[in-house]
């Protein structure tokens, strides 16, 4: 059989990118060898920037519907309350349509994601498990095993690892996966809590534990349990759980030593009732060595492996397949040239490294056993965190980090800065958000509501005056755009929108290229329309005429 695209594994990224490629009608395949979705509620936490991205599918309403808003984090240091602070910052909700962390387990997410994919006739092949994969100039050749043993032999234009830790897509490519492995021992478990009336965390609320072991934390679940996360303490795994051949993080815990772990740690007057899921883990720190070779490309998991604490993972994972998805489905239909493609490693390896050293760090920090670490954790951390927390910079900075609205595209070679020295945003930064302050109907509107779904977007910024030039210069605009068949929607923002002006920092007329992932392509006056033709001839098709006459795509995609 043939494909435009072939996805090995349908996990969160597996699915976010099926998803991306249907929203932009592109041929594909998602195949996996597990049954079915995961039964397990797994990674827990939908941050900002993921909720943004699915928002883009019609998807983030649906989670948040389903979901636990966690808006603020509480600091204990052995039972006594340290500190705490509001987890979307001063002033998130002006920043972001989703000021708050979403408590989602993993298997509704998939749910909703492998949903999504079957109202629009897209189904996964489960029991369907890669066992040879080739590269060549003109794609990919994988042999897959069905569940009746009988094997079939996939051509693809492009292929996507999508499938974990444990990848055979990367193994058959020979990419190597250096890192190294933590003695330090989590555990995640789902549990029902019976606490004395009165006695319950508040609502929405994470809250965490400083021991002398590190931090152990605990958040509501939309089952209605609570998910327990940390450090376990020596003694308290179980023996044979050590998993040192293994990157596969998940093993039971008998519910007995949760309670031990619960009781020894958590410092919360509170008994375990049930213990619905547990996940006994070692840490693992690793990155390939590309996230892509010729034709394949790998996300999440597949491609680096990192500390689960904030619960960065996951949203990772989603934020790679979506930057890939829609580059993909440019070239595949033929509206890009294939070196938008390398923008995918470009961009999405340095974040995936920067959040490996992060955590690295942090997790080191946090468990290492020195008796000094200890006595720190135990005397001194808990007093500096309660100040710390009551800063202003320190909120917004705990907002940003664990938000994945830091992450950007400066240097990436599929963006390309305006002339001058202007103030606002710069190519490769996430596009801000805002609301209109008037709109025709006088209701305040949504800005990403306007940029929204998977097209392009063009801001148009009249500047501090109205006048003419607007026009003038939006035609311009739109006759550019009418030569390239990527699909690119242009957006006026009268002068009287202050606000926006502002925070773009568009003194005066000015536009800006929104990619369908959110982030800025391109700024610049609108009458350098010459520079602007320029930055899209470099990535993207001009229409050819057929010879009846006809618009078609400059280039065919495989």
């Amino acid at each position: 059989m043939r494909t435009r695209v072939l996805i090995v594994g349908a996990g969160p990224a597996g699915l976010v990118l099926a998803a991306v490629l249907a929203a932009h009608e592109v041929d594909f395949t998602i195949v996996d060898a597990k049954s079915g979705p995961v039964t397990q509620s797994r990674a827990a936490i939908l941050h900002v920037r993921t909720l943004e991205l699915l928002d883009r599918l019609g998807l983030a309403d649906r989670a948040v519907a389903q979901g636990v808003r966690t808006t603020g984090v509480e600091i204990f240091e052995r039972g006594r309350r340290a500190g705490g602070f509001s987890l979307a910052g001063q002033g998130a909700a002006d920043r972001t349509p989703f000021p708050y962390a979403l408590g989602l387990e993993q298997d509704r997410t998939e749910r909703l994601l492998v949903e999504w994919l079957a109202e629009r006739g897209h189904g996964i092949e489960w029991d369907t498990e890669l066992v040879a994969l080739s590269d060549h100039p003109d794609g990919a050749r994988a042999v897959v095993r069905r569940a009746t043993g009988v094997r079939d032999t996939i051509a693809a234009g492009w292929v996507v690892g999508a499938d974990g830790a444990r990848s055979r897509v990367r193994r058959a490519l020979g990419i190597d996966f250096p890192g190294g492995t933590y003695d330090q021992t989590g555990l995640l478990a789902d549990v029902d809590i019976d606490f004395p009336a009165g006695a319950g965390p508040p609502a929405g609320t994470l809250r965490l534990n400083l021991t002398r072991d590190g931090f152990v934390g605990m958040f509501p679940l939309a089952s209605g349990r609570y998910r327990l996360f940390g450090a376990v303490p020596p003694g308290l795994a179980p023996p044979g759980t050590r998993q040192e051949a293994s990157h596969e993080p998940y093993a039971d815990v008998p519910s007995a030593r949760i309670q031990d772990w619960f009781d020894t740690s958590f410092s919360v007057d509170a008994r375990l009732t049930a213990a619905a899921w547990t996940a006994l883990f070692r840490i693992h720190s690793r990155i390939a060595g590309r996230f892509r070779a010729g034709n394949t490309f790998l996300v999440g998991d597949a491609a680096h492996l990192h500390s689960p604490a904030g619960g960065q993972g996951m949203n990772l994972a989603i934020g790679d397949a979506f930057n890939l998805g829609w580059k993909l489905a440019l070239a595949a239909n033929g509206q890009a040239h294939e070196r938008l493609l390398d923008s995918y490693e470009a961009e999405r390896r340095p974040v995936a490294a920067a959040v490996l050293r992060g955590t690295d760090r942090a997790f080191a920090l946090e468990t290492r056993r020195h008796p000094i670490a200890r006595w720190i954790r135990s005397h001194i951390a808990a007093r500096l965190l309660g100040p710390l927390t009551r800063l202003p910079a320190v909120r917004a900075g705990v907002f940003r980090l664990f938000s994945q609205t830091w992450i950007g595209y400066r240097h990436s070679p599929a963006v390309a800065g305006g002339s001058g020295r202007a103030r606002g945003p710069r190519p490769g930064d996430r596009a801000p958000y805002g609301r209109f302050e008037a709109t025709r109907d006088g209701a305040p509107g949504d800005l990403f509501d306007v940029i929204g779904g998977t097209p392009h977007h063009v801001l148009l910024f009249e500047g501090a005056e109205p006048g003419p030039a607007v026009a003038a210069h939006r035609r311009l605009v739109e006759d550019l755009l009418g030569r390239y068949p990527v699909e690119m929607r242009v957006h006026t923002v009268p002068a009287g929108e202050k606000t926006l002006h502002a925070r773009y920092g568009a003194r005066g007329s000015r536009l800006f290229l929104i990619r369908p992932d959110g982030h800025l392509a391109y700024t610049g006056p609108p009458h350098e329309i010459g520079r602007f033709a320029d930055y899209l001839d470099r990535l993207y098709t001009r229409h050819t005429t057929s010879a009846d006459g006809r618009s078609e795509p400059g280039i065919q995609g495989r």
